[in-house]
């Protein structure tokens, strides 16, 4: 239903402003349109509200990861008053994802994903300070992670904000009061790896719930190296299981043919042997080829469009001759990324999503990023007023 204030709102809007289309949490968050694009209006009451949403603005604009719904501003006069506009994001919450009983493979992807944005904020130095599946989205069109709500997070520098998430996966120096660092974050992470996993990586899981903050994991790049070791772990031993048996059945395979046959039948049925197993292995592989092979063109299509993205967004930054055309070109920028992400992750092999998101991973940090800094230096050209924050 829409709200009263709602029905205000958009009866106020002018030609040119963000329409709003629905109310998506009463009084906070609102869904909105401009320029035919749809973003995310997020505002705050009281004077406590209003500090803390300049202090979000503050910590994201130094932030910009493929796991982060992106902030793109702050407006001073919108339809619903002073806000935050954020990325949207078509998607459903962790814990509406997984009562669809993912497979396997899909959590631990979920999982590395949500790492790797952690421990991006971490290596930022930024606690979250409310980690929870509500704050953790799957998009529908990727299925790709994105972390939102950064309302109570802080940098090293401004911690001891009050408790901001659900007490379940609160750390317990939160809930005490007491300060708190990226072993807190570490510690929720514990408990949405639980419910993932559902009681599996026990070691893992262990530590990250530790009651004592030093015997956990320092942060989440500390956690996110373990669990990428554990997995190789894991893996060695099914080879080398698998590996004895096979070794196993050749062994009593040998020993009955010795028994039961002639020295020639023997050695004729083990040459069918070695042929077949070497068939197998050349259906191996060829499969293994055409995985490479198609993980390779997805790549290539991510270097030939920052190759071409790139000088496209840098003329448009040249032409840029006020803060909306910068915006805007930023925003274009961003939305033609988003599709990327999603078209190249569905170009890999499902085997080789990990090592695609890796490598998207990769092109981001090398040259996404800069692409970012050349939007901050060409507004500090144009002078762009600061938010005076008392």
């Amino acid at each position: 239903m829409v709200s009263e204030t709602l029905r205000e709102v958009t009866a106020s809007l002018e030609d040119g402003e963000y329409r709003v289309v629905s109310t998506l949490k009463e009084g906070r968050l609102y869904l909105a349109e401009k320029a035919g694009k749809r973003f995310l209006l997020k505002t705050a009451s009281g004077a406590k509200g209003m500090e803390q949403l300049k202090r979000e603005y503050e910590l994201s604009i130094g932030l910009s990861h493929p796991g982060l719904a992106y902030v793109f501003t702050y407006e001073e006069d919108s339809p619903v008053g002073p806000c935050l506009v954020q990325e949207y994001v078509d998607g459903e919450t962790l814990a509406l994802w997984l009562a669809g009983n993912p497979s396997s493979r899909e959590r631990r992807r979920v999982c590395s994903e949500l790492l790797a944005v952690m421990a991006y904020l971490h290596q930022k130095g930024v606690v979250h300070n409310d980690l929870k599946p509500d704050n953790i989205l799957i998009s529908k069109a990727s299925g790709a992670v994105k972390l939102i709500d950064l309302g109570f997070a802080d940098d090293d520098t401004h911690l001891g904000k009050a408790l901001g998430g659900t007490r379940r996966y609160a750390s317990p120096e939160l809930l005490a009061g007491a300060p708190v660092s990226a072993r807190s974050d570490v510690y929720s992470l514990g408990v949405i790896l639980q419910e993932l996993f559902l009681g599996r990586y026990h070691r893992i899981v262990r530590r990250c719930l530790r009651p004592e903050p030093s015997r956990r994991y320092a942060s989440a790049g500390e956690l996110e190296r373990a669990w990428k070791n554990n997995g190789k772990g894991l893996r060695y031993s099914l080879v080398a299981f698998v590996s004895a048996l096979i070794v196993g059945g050749f062994l009593w395979a040998g020993l009955q043919l010795r028994k039961a046959r002639a020295v020639r039948s023997e050695l004729e049925e083990r040459v069918e042997v070695v042929d077949s197993l070497q068939g197998v292995l050349n259906a191996i592989e060829e499969e293994k080829r055409q995985q490479e092979a198609a993980l390779q063109n997805a790549k290539d299509y991510v270097d030939e469009w920052y190759k071409r993205e790139t000088r496209s967004y840098r003329a448009a930054l040249r032409k840029a001759r006020s803060q909306q055309d910068i915006t805007a070109a930023w925003q274009a920028l961003t939305e033609r990324y988003n599709k990327l992400y999603s078209d190249a992750y569905a170009m890999a092999p499902t085997p080789l999503k990990s090592v695609m998101f890796e490598f998207l991973q990769s092109r981001y940090n090398d040259s996404f990023t800069p692409l970012y800094n050349e939007f901050i230096k060409r507004t500090n050209e144009l002078v762009i007023p600061k938010i005076d924050i008392k």
